[in-house]
């Protein structure tokens, strides 16, 4: 009982020093450049992968985790980006590096009007009403074959890698990922941990004094909603990339599953606990595959359960509870100053005020949890 007392419980954020969190960053993407260029096709096109699945999962753990939203039509908006891609690329000759700004902008620009009538609703009426645009999404492909070609796809052919590269267009395509997925990261990063998060937190937590003191509740969820649409959309188009087909059946209640099983694994709220999040829903339903082709299927289920009961603030739990007290005693300007490594400390075992900083925590994690 004590092991699942220890894992329920939440962990504050590590407080490292700026030295070692630029040299953390730094060493992370040198290794993800070289990565490509010393693995098969089949290996990049996982991590290609996992990169989609970043950039989706950042705009919705910043919409769900931060500002307390669920969404389970996230796939619809993945879904637009896809098509946008393929009927772009195939049928109208536009330029494939044009399509990411495109798809962003039609998806802020739909996810907005989306968000404008949803996001009155709350809790379990706002994730039914989003259900609904995740099940519809393979019906309204196949509806519109004239210009999706419905049950058939669309074979996606763009994407080459220019010659004086040198590479390979896995490589290529890799990269295209790695670039658009750093930038989402370093984005949602700022906005997460600045004011604008700051106003997110409390409207998830209380809406009614947020509105008080002035934060615009609805337009901030709505244009949160907007963004997140649209970073949905821009993996959608970095999919295509990747899959290079695009078909209805791709875009159902699965990936639906899947976006929200990744933000729940790698832990609400928290930004890094996106990428731990993507490497489970690529890795780990193909693990299990080669166990039983049958355990594939109900890889996101069982996860889901197990993470809410066993491990509800996630991955980064785990990380945050091992490195802590290493990462505490490293010395070096924290990103707060003095004040900031002071609390670091004392928010370790038998540091002083370790049970308050996690009350704290509590405080804010458990109404994450009441969403679920």
């Amino acid at each position: 009982m004590r092991m699942f007392e220890l894992l329920r419980r939440p962990r504050a954020e590590l407080d490292a020093p700026v030295w070692l969190s630029r040299a953390t960053m730094i060493l992370v993407v040198l290794v993800a450049a070289v990565a490509p260029l010393v693995s098969a096709p089949y290996v990049n096109f996982d991590r290609s992968m996992v990169l989609v699945y970043i950039v989706v999962g950042l705009g919705l753990n910043l919409l769900t985790g931060n500002t307390g939203q669920i969404s389970l039509g996230h796939g619809f908006f993945f879904a637009l980006g896809a098509y946008l891609s393929a009927v772009l690329v195939e049928n109208h000759g536009v330029p494939y590096l044009l399509l990411i700004p495109i798809a962003f902008a039609v998806g802020y620009v739909v996810g907005y009007l989306f968000g404008l009538p949803a996001l009155r609703l709350h809790g379990l009426r706002l994730a039914l009403a989003t259900l609904g645009l995740a099940l519809v999404t393979p019906a309204v492909i196949k509806r519109f074959e004239h210009v999706t070609d419905g049950q058939a796809g669309i074979n996606i052919f763009g994407a080459e890698a220019p010659e004086f590269t040198g590479l390979a267009r896995d490589q290529w395509v890799y990269y295209l990922c790695l670039v658009v997925a750093l930038v989402a990261y370093l984005v949602v990063r700022r906005l997460a941990t600045g004011r604008i998060g700051r106003s997110l937190i409390a409207i998830r937590d209380y809406e009614a004094v947020a509105t008080t003191l002035g934060v615009p509740a609805t337009r901030t969820k709505t244009t949160i909603f907007a963004f997140s649409a649209a970073l949905a959309g821009v993996g959608g188009v970095l999919y295509s990339f990747v899959v290079q087909y695009v078909g209805p059946e791709a875009f159902g209640l699965p990936l639906a599953i899947a976006f929200i099983t990744m933000i729940v694994v790698g832990g609400l709220g928290t930004v890094p606990g996106v990428v731990f999040g993507a490497f489970f829903v690529v890795y780990v339903p193909q693990w299990t595959a080669d166990i039983n082709q049958s355990a594939a299927g109900i890889t996101y289920g069982v996860a889901l359960i197990l993470f809410i009961f066993v491990l509800p603030y996630g991955v980064i739990s785990l990380v945050r509870q091992g490195f802590g007290p290493v990462v505490a005693r490293i010395p070096g300007r924290r990103r707060g100053g003095p004040a900031a490594a002071g609390a670091a400390r004392s928010s370790t075992p038998g540091g002083g005020r370790g049970d308050a900083a996690e009350r704290e925590v509590d405080e804010s994690a458990a109404t994450q949890l009441r969403m679920l």
